[in-house]
């Protein structure tokens, strides 16, 4: 039985299939009737130890069917048969039916897969209602509710030419029910039909008829909503005038000041009509306009009007935006911070020339510290410098940036260490970026491994 459900499920899905492709033909619902000879016996299963056997019998069915196509390749076929199964033992020994006959009303449930025009493959259930029986052993004792009075079966079978007037059809029928109802005849011995049927079918209404593709309707008339001239299928703004140019749309403003993009030469800041679209400029880039900076070459803050103001807080002849030191007066030599005295840059200059670092080391030599020393008391008699500590490397050394930094900032806590206030001291790590000497040469390379101590105001 699984098995047999099994079968029908795959010709099922291989029909479903098949049904999905479509051709120039198309089938109809369609029905007619049959006759058929039936070759039937019983298959006598279980406890048989006397060999109970039935031969094949001669038999005939009539009866009307009706296809439904789904599709091209697959269709349901239910059919309604009048059958006559006849019977022949092979033993005298009482059985249900030693010899004669069974009628049935039978309803089969085809699932027939079609190969082609000419051939089908076709599998499924049938129910089998009880009509009579024939008993040509006159002196049995056998009544009609000896009989199993519905009954169920499943058959495959073949077809030729299964869409045409005349169908040759062939199928073997397997009963799954037994058919003694009360057991008397044979103690777990159950009696299951089986037959071969052969016959024709004759076509009376339906079957095929030619595909005919639904008439393409004219395309509709192209509309032009905005009248400028480019059909809405083409036009990106068919509600506005525009251009073959911008595909229907009008001369783009990017910047939305009023000047579209070919009259504007800015297309991308807003401008004005005066300036073809670009801002009003401002040449000296002191954030106002020309046409309202009173000096538009010079830079100078909007409380002057634009031009730059005459300021020199220190007097001492450098303006302040070039005085370094705008609140104590120098000399221009310095940019505007006082002179460095004489015996300062000794000492500086000294320290600086011994500052020399091994190669990725931040730890300062014996004889910087000595140098050190000096600059220590420079700085004591001159409370009012401050100074900056820049630290180098060399072009060979990992992380010069980071090295150079820590070498500087090595030298500050040595000034730190000896008194000198830690607001008077500023570092800065140069990284690899001013050497000294040449960074091919191991000697040069040592010297560029360094930290310089520069004084600031």
């Amino acid at each position: 039985m699984k098995k047999a459900f099994l079968f029908v499920l795959s010709l099922c899905i291989l029909g479903i299939t098949y049904s999905q492709s479509t051709g120039d033909t198309r089938y109809t619902v369609s029905g007619g009737i049959l006759g058929a000879v039936n070759a039937s016996q019983f298959k006598a299963k279980g406890t048989n130890p006397t060999g109970v056997d039935y031969n094949f019998e001669a038999g005939w069915a009539v009866g009307g069917w009706l296809n439904f196509p789904l599709g091209t390749r697959f269709s349901v076929e239910p059919q309604v048969l009048y059958s006559s199964y006849g019977y022949q033992a092979n033993t005298t020994t009482a059985l249900l039916l030693n010899d004669g006959k069974v009628r049935y009303i039978s309803v089969p449930l085809i699932l027939k897969l079609h190969a082609g025009e000419k051939f089908a493959i076709t599998a499924g259930p049938q129910v089998d209602f009880f009509s009579s029986f024939e008993d040509n052993e006159h002196s049995s004792a056998r009544t009609e509710d000896d009989f199993k009075q519905t009954s169920f079966s499943i058959f495959g079978g073949l077809e030729l030419f299964p869409r045409g007037k005349v169908t040759i059809f062939g199928r073997y029928i397997q009963g799954i029910s037994d058919m003694d109802v009360t057991g008397t005849f044979g103690e777990n011995l159950n009696y299951r039909n089986m037959a071969i049927q052969a016959g024709l079918k004759l076509r009376l209404f339906g079957g095929s008829k030619p595909y005919q593709a639904a008439a393409t309707p004219l395309p509709p008339a192209p509309v032009d909503t905005d009248g400028d001239g480019i059909t809405d299928d083409q036009d990106k703004c068919p509600n506005e005038k525009g251009t073959l140019k911008y595909n229907g749309c009008p001369v783009p403003d990017t910047d939305k000041d009023g000047i579209n993009d070919e009259e504007d030469k800015c297309p991308d800041q807003p401008g004005t009509a005066k300036y073809n679209g670009c801002p009003i400029p401002d040449s000296d880039k002191d954030g106002i306009n020309d046409e309202e900076d009173k000096c538009p070459n010079q830079a100078g803050p909007a409380s002057n009007k634009g031009c730059p103001e005459d300021k020199d807080r220190d007097d001492d002849g450098i303006d302040d935006e070039k005085d370094k030191c705008p609140d104590v007066p120098g000399v221009a030599a310095n940019n505007g911070c006082p002179e460095i005295p004489a015996d300062v840059s000794k000492v500086l200059s000294s320290s600086n020339a011994n500052m020399a670092f091994t190669t990725n080391s931040a730890k300062i030599s014996v004889t910087a510290n000595t140098s050190l020393n000096r600059v220590v008391t420079v700085l004591k008699q001159h409370p009012e410098m401050k100074v900056t500590i820049e630290g180098h490397a060399d072009n060979m050394e990992k992380n010069a940036e980071t090295i150079s930094e820590q070498r500087a900032t090595a030298v500050k806590n040595y000034l730190v260490s000896k008194g000198i206030s830690a607001d008077r001291i500023t570092v800065e790590g140069m990284g690899a970026t001013t050497p000294v000497s040449d960074n091919n040469t191991s000697a040069g390379r040592a010297q560029n491994r360094r930290a310089e101590i520069k004084v600031v105001y």
